[in-house]
């Protein structure tokens, strides 16, 4: 009887290691995500839907409910590196915005959350080459140091001031530092 216990309690075991082991395999993102991606895409110029669309990334962004999705693609002859926004609700993700794109390897711009302004810098971090980010605009007042976090990919959100004008943000200049703090040429940064 002992043995017919113990048998099943490793039959039971077995049985659960083999269904969490298919649920690791899953992906972590809905599949709803990457449909409304390529739906978004199709509305922009040489986008090419037998490529495939890679989600690389998704990141709760500061405000609720909010969660920024990275993705690769290749609309040319070279692999560029996307954002879309999404809102969580009842019954699943809605896209609401994003969809900037690059072939470098950073990128950046400032938007806003249900009014409310954020920078946002994400990217392609090869190797770990970049360990901080100082962003900046001509006022000064904006600037910044971001750390990067060891992964592949990186996604940075700043909370601006509630009266920030958006549009003089721009231009947004960018130093990268990698070990030992040393400047990061922008040519091998981010190109």
């Amino acid at each position: 009887m002992r043995k017919c216990i113990v048998s099943l309690f490793i039959i039971a075991l077995f049985l659960n290691m083999i269904a969490c082991s298919s649920s690791l395999a899953k992906t972590t993102y809905p599949d709803t995500i990457e449909r409304q991606i390529k739906e978004q895409l199709k509305e922009k110029p040489h986008f090419d839907s037998s490529k495939p669309v890679n989600i690389v990334k998704m990141v709760k962004t500061p405000k609720k409910h909010y969660y920024i999705v990275l993705f690769t693609y290749s609309p040319y002859h070279t692999e560029h590196l996307g954002d879309a926004i999404f809102k969580k609700e009842k019954n699943g993700y809605t896209f609401v915005g994003g969809l900037a794109s690059t072939s470098q390897k950073i990128n950046y711009y400032a938007m806003y959350l249900d009014n409310v302004p954020y920078n946002l810098v994400y990217g392609f971090n090869e190797e770990n080459r970049i360990r901080t980010l100082r962003l900046a605009t001509l006022d000064k007042k904006s600037s910044y140091t971001v750390p990067i976090k060891k992964g592949t990919y990186f996604v940075h959100f700043k909370k601006l001031p509630l009266n920030t004008n958006l549009e003089k943000m721009k231009p947004f200049f960018i130093d990268c530092y990698g070990k030992d703090n040393k400047l990061i040429p922008w040519g091998e940064c981010a190109e």
